[in-house]
């Protein structure tokens, strides 16, 4: 055999191998896998399934319901390891058991609809007693509405009179030349002073103004004469992302600072970084249920909040444990869906 044959048959026979290994990978990366597990959140064509392994946010799903268990087959090559959760498209999804609150829902749907049925066919009786029941009801909200008439006047009356006193004060006020802030100002200005003090090297408030801000948003405390509650939604954001700049410089320049004033008071400053990222998703999810336009920015927000602080999949998921209702927005916020 020639040098030139033998040249050939190894190249052949090295591109073959190489396809081979080629053909293995590509159906290897193809190939189906599958995973069960119960489902945490349902959402717009997606769901999101705790499993052994891990949690799951899975696409291209039916609609379940929360507790249900399901499961889901999906290409390999379609998994996102990286992501948290991870990531997969679902190529077939089954219902393995309804949840525990959909199958209660069945039995009562079953036993009123019996009930139904046996009403339907037991014979009427005792009209007499029923028309009288009828007319007493009637004299009863007659009655009753001629009282909250009486009450309406008299209210109208007294908020008339309030209107008044309003527009002497009123007058009162414009007469004089002082100017004064709102909640919102000063509140902002002194928790945005703090902040500035200390990335100025200046730290020697930076203990009780973290106490301030703490009882200011948790304790009923107030700032220049103002609570929480007075401020406007945004200035309550903006307050809250102060406050989380404020707990994350006590624990790099005071480390265990909130443990000493913890000990033998009646508040808790350790867990303060998860009560403030409480409240800013409770709040950021009020927003975009009844503000859709400004519901894009506090999420933008929230992921400038996310990468500053390190807030992971797996701390929303535990903060929302006791009220599994709000996962699904928590988690919407938290991705930026």
């Amino acid at each position: 055999m020639s040098k030139k044959k033998i040249i050939l048959i190894i190249v052949i026979s090295i591109l073959f191998i190489a396809a081979l290994i080629g053909v293995y990978f590509l159906t290897k990366e193809d190939e189906s896998l599958s995973i069960s597990g119960t489902v945490l959140i349902t959402g717009d064509n997606y769901i999101i399934l705790e499993t052994k392994d891990g949690d799951y946010l899975v696409e291209n799903t039916n609609a379940y319901q929360v507790g249900d268990k399901v499961k889901i087959t999906y290409k390999k090559s379609s998994l996102k390891e990286n992501t948290s959760p991870k990531e997969i498209t679902a190529q077939e999804d089954k219902l393995i058991q309804a949840s525990k609150t959909d199958r209660e829902d069945k039995i009562i749907d079953n036993e009123e609809e019996i009930e139904d049925n046996s009403s339907s066919n037991t014979p009427s009786t005792n009209n007499t007693n029923n028309n009288n029941t009828s007319k007493n009801k009637t004299n009863n909200s007659s009655k009753q509405n001629t009282t909250n008439s009486n009450n309406n006047v008299t209210n109208s009356n007294n908020s008339s009179n309030t209107s008044k006193n309003t527009t002497s004060n009123s007058g009162a006020n414009n007469s004089s030349s002082q100017v004064t802030k709102s909640a919102d100002e000063e509140v902002l200005s002194y928790v945005n002073t703090l902040k500035a003090n200390a990335n100025n090297g200046i730290t020697d408030t930076l203990k009780s103004g973290f106490i301030t801000i703490v009882d200011f948003l948790f304790y009923d405390g107030t700032i220049a004469g103002h609570t929480f509650s007075e401020l406007t939604t945004s200035a309550k954001l903006e307050v809250l992302k102060v406050a989380l700049w404020v707990d994350d410089k006590i624990d790099s320049v005071f480390p265990g600072y909130k443990e000493t004033i913890s000990n033998g008071a009646n508040k808790v400053y350790t867990s303060v970084k998860n009560m403030i990222v409480s409240t800013y998703l409770d709040i950021t999810t009020s927003i975009c249920s009844s503000h859709s336009d400004l519901c894009a920015s506090a999420k933008e927000d929230f992921q400038s909040l996310k990468q500053s602080f390190g807030f992971t999949w797996d701390m929303i998921k535990d903060l929302a444990s006791s009220g599994l209702d709000k996962l699904k927005n928590w988690y919407e916020i938290w991705s930026g869906k």
